[in-house]
């Protein structure tokens, strides 16, 4: 009989949370019983899992002793602090939410790509992620650099305001409609109007101009890939996009780098579609596309500036894809070799 595990979702009320619960029944995960968590849940709250309410619980009272394995939904602070003190109480966390972690001993995973990582999990008993949108680019760069390693790699990245969580989110779609009757919004997250626009920056920028998520993605990149000496330029852009990334991608190696080569070695590989594009309505879409297909979309891919170099469009649900299965992905590997 196949061992099951007793699960928490903390911030099971999230759109990760829902995400995350959804896949969890998908693919017949080993699930005991599962416990819903939030930060301040209220009388009568509940979400579902295959056919099933489960009633949200407080986070901060939760006794993690009951279970094995729990997975962090939301990068709140202080949900958070529970997963700290879930792995304190010997449950393996699982984090889906992009939480900054400074602790080296957490092993950044992707799955697909460096899985080995994972061994790592009993240091701190807490696996994570690489930045949320570093996981659809490393599935199309990591067969690449395997077989060409990289030099450079120059990243344009559109965000949907679904990252930066509800204030966010609720910006954009209250603004829109406040917009289009010629109404006033005060925005509760953004700084300057989201709606019908594109911000050139998100956050503060050091005094390099990098952003603080910027310098995230070129320093995680360069870990998943083993490659300390990679150069690498990343622009994140602001976009009126509730859900799904969308991102230009130049790659440089120091050996020829032909489209034929790459669309070859991303032939067959798990969640990646290369996508044919002659005319402008083929082209995959972060609204249309990345949030109607599990796998990321590859498309434009062409030759670069020089012999040696590539260029490609790609786009990825940011909820599902980037974060929620890339989590669940994790924890199958884990109960299935270590647990």
């Amino acid at each position: 009989m196949q061992r099951r595990f007793d699960l928490a979702i903390l911030g099971a009320d999230s759109q990760i949370g829902t995400a995350l619960l959804e896949l969890l029944a998908e693919r017949r995960f080993p699930a005991g019983e599962i416990s819903a968590l939030g930060r301040d849940a209220e009388a009568g709250a509940s979400v579902e899992f295959a056919g099933h309410t489960l009633p949200i619980d407080e986070a901060a009272a939760f006794d993690f002793a009951q279970v094995q394995l729990a997975f962090l939904a939301d990068d709140d602070p202080k949900l958070a602090a529970a997963a700290e003190r879930a792995a304190d109480a010997g449950c393996v966390v699982v984090d889906a939410s992009g939480s900054v972690w400074r602790d080296p001993a957490i092993p950044r995973v992707v799955a697909g790509v460096n899985a080995e990582a994972l061994a790592g999990f009993n240091e701190r008993g807490i696996v994570a992620a690489p930045d949320r949108a570093l996981v659809p680019l490393l599935k199309v760069l990591a067969p690449i650099h395997r077989r060409r390693p990289l030099q450079t790699v120059t990243l344009t990245v559109l965000v949907p305001v679904s990252d930066g969580g509800r204030l966010a989110f609720q910006d954009l779609a209250r603004e829109t409609t406040a917009l289009l009757n010629a109404r006033h919004h005060q925005r509760g997250h953004f700084a300057q109007q989201i709606a019908f626009n594109v911000h050139g920056q998100i956050g503060a920028v050091d005094g390099a101009g990098v952003g603080a998520r910027e310098r995230q993605l070129v320093e995680g990149l360069r870990d998943v890939l083993a490659a300390p000496t990679l150069a690498v330029s990343v622009h994140m852009l602001q976009a009126p996009l509730f859900y799904g990334y969308a991102m230009t991608v130049d790659l440089a190696a120091a050996e020829t780098l032909t489209p034929q080569d790459v669309a070859g070695w991303l032939a067959g590989v798990d969640g990646v579609e290369i996508r044919e594009a002659i005319e402008a309505a083929d082209c995959p879409s972060p609204v249309v596309d990345a949030m109607t297909h599990a796998s990321v979309q590859v498309a434009r891919l062409r030759q670069g500036a020089s012999a040696q170099s590539v260029a490609l469009w790609l786009t990825a649900d940011n909820i599902r894809c980037a974060a929620a299965a890339n989590a669940v992905e994790c924890a199958e590997i884990l109960v299935r070799d270590y647990l």
